[in-house]
Formats: structure tokens, sequence, C-alpha cells
């Protein structure tokens, strides 16, 4: 499958990397596979080294998502580029059902799958493009409180059990039509933890692509709100993103 490109961007977590990593080869074993590795110190470099046929690229620090999965796309040979967390494994994926779907659509310049905890509760991870109320909904943990207001509903409820547009989808795994980089840019690498994904998705949508969630793709991801724990660095940066993206695109 040599239209496919996949980059994973890992930091010191080689076990997660070894399962994510089995996990492509089984569901893709003819796509073009390309690591970035934010610097790890934990084993994975020596890892990384000893695999035949990865593209293998190490950035001397933790660089951020942003501009590590940018190395990659630079990188990337494919018509289609894949990112995928390294805290995330493929279960089920008919990739030629989805690159004919690009093909057929043309305005279509994203796809994502649906997204499962460990455990297989779906995560909340297409949604429509948020709102401060949201946010602070979300991040000060009153969602927990009252999950149906109608305005939270309305941020989080783009799952479902068929094929359809969304507003933008998480990171953890995300199908993107390579053109689009060259019509809406890379990834911000202002963004250095979160919102990356929101601000492309955003962009995308200016300039007439459409997100497309793709139920029948299954992707599980162990999902950490590392930002949740105040007063964290991710917390920081997590809190810096959000401005960013409000005045960025004038919300």
């Amino acid at each position: 499958m040599n239209d496919l490109s996949v980059i994973v961007i890992t930091h010191n977590r080689l076990e997660k990397l070894k399962r994510c990593l089995d996990s492509i080869k089984k569901a893709l074993p003819s796509a073009d596979l390309i690591v970035v590795d934010n610097g790890s110190t934990d084993g994975t470099r020596e890892y990384l080294r000893s695999l035949p046929g990865i593209e293998n690229i190490r950035l001397e620090s933790n660089a951020g998502v942003a501009k590590a999965r940018n190395a990659g796309v630079g990188k990337a040979q494919g018509k289609y580029i894949m990112f995928l967390d390294d805290d995330a494994w493929i279960a089920e994926l008919d990739m030629k059902a989805i690159l004919d779907f690009f093909a057929q659509h043309p305005d279509t310049g994203m796809i994502a799958p649906r997204i499962l905890y460990p455990d297989g509760r779906i995560q909340e991870s297409v949604r429509a493009f948020p709102t401060l109320k949201a946010i602070f909904w979300r991040g000060s943990g009153l969602y927990k409180l009252s999950p149906n207001a109608s305005f939270y509903k309305r941020y989080v409820s783009f799952n479902g059990a068929s094929i359809h547009p969304v507003d933008w989808a998480i990171g953890a795994c995300q199908m993107i039509k390579r053109a689009v980089f060259d019509d809406v840019g890379l990834l911000d690498e202002h963004y250095h933890f979160g919102y990356e994904d929101t601000d492309m998705c955003r962009r995308m949508k200016r300039s007439g692509y459409k997100v497309i969630y793709w139920p029948d793709a299954v992707v599980y991801h162990e999902y950490a709100r590392k930002s949740a724990k105040i007063f964290s660095a991710h917390f920081f940066s997590h809190s810096y993103s959000v401005i960013r993206f409000f005045f960025g695109h004038g919300i």
C-alpha cells in the first residue's frame, strides 16, 4: 500500500510503541512507516535501529506533537498520510475502502476512525468546534456532574454508527490526503501540546475540505488528559494552545 505513509511520534513509551507498531504491521503491511522519536531515553532509539524497513527520525528533545509530525510529513512519500499516536493501536481497518472513498469524494481532506478506550468504551474523538463555555465545562470537570447539558452534548455528540462529516477529530488517529498540506499548510508548530489537531481541521474546513467520521474502522487509544493536572507543564502548555486557537481564529 505504497499510497499510504504512516507517521508515529513517540517519547519514552517504548512498550506502547511496540504494540502500536505491531498493529500497523498486521493491518497495513505494505504501508511506508515513519517513526519520529522526540528525544527518548528509554531504549526507544536502540529498538528503532534494530527494525528493518522503518524510516526513523530522531529529534534531540521533545519538540511537541506538531513539529514532530511535520518532520514525518517531510519524509513521507505517500499520497495519503496516517497519523497514529504511540499509545494507540489498530483493531479493524479496511484501508482500500477508505482510499476508494477519498478518490470518489475529492472534497474529503481527512477521515477519522471510531476510537475506543482499552475497555471498549467509545471515546469522544470527533466533536463540534469548541466554544469557550464547552471548554470551561470540560476543563473544570463540571461535565461529570452534568454531561447532558445541551451545549455540551452538541460539543461531543458527533460519534455515531454511520459515515458522516464532523467538525474535527482528535489526533490519536487521522488519515489525511497529502494535497491538504499543500493547500492549507502543515500543522502549526506554535501548538506544543494540544489543539494542533483542532486548528488543522478548522483550516481545512475553511479551505473547503471535509473531515469524515468512519466508524467501521476501529482504533484503541489509551487517552490520558495530562492537562487536567492543575499547574503542571502540560496544563500551562494546553492553556496557551486554547488561547491561541480562539484568538487565532477570531472566535
